[in-house]
């Protein structure tokens, strides 16, 4: 397929959509034209008979940097957060079971819209990094209900509050990433890794994701989502958040 700017998206393999996030020279930061890109896709998808199940990497060396921070200098734009929140109600109601490859670092959304995805494989120089107090904003994602839940309030806090960059083999043990692969070789591996997932039975896999992940499970995960976009709005609407995202934007420019 395609006409995209910002994502690839490949259907070699039948019943798989394989989507991946093209801005290698932005570390795959999330722009609008990603957003606008990427939720079409993922309706298509769901409504595809004859898709059994998404696939998620990146291109290049990082999986994704988290939200491009430019998004949220933009005076111009109404709602800075409408954009990911809707991305967040539909990874919540995704009835086909979603596969993470995480290529690379990720960071910010990157780590946070993990626990959405059914099977998170993990290349061996992955990292994790959620530093969100650093630019004066907090948890998203439904994070602050599905960390604690996954990995323990501890360690959840540690991620979300105190910025810590944890590494591959902490999120195996924390229960985030289901299992690493070696980054030489990851693309062939992952790949082949999918293919045969693709030949499991379509009705079998989407009756899975739906009763591990229940609609009264994804009823709370919504409240909590839109709990979470009131919160980072009240806190963006402070100055500190502003002043953090320009510092952090003026110090990529120098790089």
């Amino acid at each position: 397929m395609g006409g995209f700017k910002t994502i690839k998206v490949d259907k070699d393999i039948p019943g798989v959509c394989w989507i991946t996030l093209n801005r290698p020279e932005k570390y795959n930061a999330w722009n609008y034209q990603m957003y606008d890109e990427i939720v079409p896709t993922l309706q298509s998808a769901n409504a595809d008979a004859s898709c059994k199940m998404v696939v998620l990497t990146g291109n290049g060396k990082y999986f994704t940097s988290g939200n491009d921070q430019n998004n949220f200098t933009n005076p111009s734009s109404a709602d800075r957060f409408a954009s990911f929140r809707d991305l967040i109600d539909l990874l919540i109601d995704m009835a086909k079971p979603m596969i993470a490859l995480v290529n690379g670092p990720a960071v910010g959304m990157g780590v946070t819209m993990l626990p959405h995805f059914d099977l998170v494989i993990a290349s061996d120089t992955a990292t994790f990094y959620t530093p969100f107090t650093r630019l004066a904003l907090c948890a998203e994602a439904c994070s602050s209900y599905l960390f604690p839940k996954i990995m323990g309030y501890s360690r959840a806090a540690e991620m979300l509050m105190f910025n810590k960059k944890a590494t591959v083999q902490e999120m195996l043990d924390w229960g985030l990433v289901s299992r690493i692969i070696p980054s030489d070789g990851f693309q062939a591996n992952t790949r082949a890794i999918v293919k045969e997932f693709s030949q499991l039975n379509n009705d079998a896999l989407a009756a899975g994701r739906q009763l591990i992940r229940s609609q009264s499970i994804r009823d709370h995960l919504h409240k909590v989502n839109r709990h979470e976009d009131q919160v980072l709005q009240e806190l963006f609407a402070k100055p500190a958040a502003l002043e953090a995202a320009m510092q952090f934007i003026n110090r990529k420019a120098k790089l």
